[in-house]
């Protein structure tokens, strides 16, 4: 009986080699995959079926992005607008740009062409400050495309002593780390009364 009881001992608690860790390893990562899959599976199959007013023309499936790299760039190019250092404008936008305004006004200009236009709006101002009110970063899943969302005021003052403030949101959308679109809705702020 004692050498049966050795024997047990000798089999179960034999030291354990680097290769029988690697298999180890290697069956629990696959279990937790299976266990993974179904939990996506599970999840998206518990999504609320409604039955909306509208189907998107464009996307419905965003999601929170991360990427705080494209965040960051484009606050930048904001940033660089107001301090007039559109010499920058090679690191934000892409090689084409392609902007909507809510005036009607398009353009779809090489980012050459594109710094020139802002240079000579932006060389009518004194100055123009920008107030933040809130960005977020989002991805459309769906499409695989990255956008940055921003929300400010913005008041421009012309060189001829007027004054204009609005308040703006744009779209920007980022294709290999660089702007290549702005859709920009502009609101103008009432004058004050008196």
């Amino acid at each position: 009986m004692l050498d049966l009881f050795k024997q047990i001992q000798f089999k179960l608690f034999k030291p354990i080699t680097m290769k029988k860790v690697l298999y180890l390893f290697a069956v629990a990562a696959l279990f937790a995959s299976c266990k993974n899959e179904t939990k996506t599976a599970d999840s998206s199959a518990k999504k609320d079926p409604v039955d909306l007013a509208y189907k998107p023309t464009y996307s419905s499936d965003f999601s929170l992005s991360d990427s705080t790299k494209y965040l960051q760039e484009t606050l930048q190019s904001y940033k660089d607008w107001e301090d007039n250092k559109l010499s920058n404008a090679p690191a934000y936008f892409g090689d084409t740009v392609a902007m909507d305004f809510s005036s009607g006004t398009k353009y779809n200009l090489r980012r050459d062409s594109l710094v020139k236009v802002f240079q000579k709006y932006r060389d009518s101002l004194s100055s123009s400050k920008i107030e933040m009110a809130g960005w977020v970063n989002l991805h459309a899943n769906d499409k695989k495309e990255d956008w940055v969302c921003v929300w400010y005021k913005q008041t421009d003052t012309y060189k001829t002593g007027k004054v204009d403030s609005a308040f703006y949101q744009d779209n920007n959308l980022i294709v290999k780390g660089k702007i290549v679109y702005v859709m920009s809705q502009r609101r103008a702020l009432a004058p004050p009364k008196k």
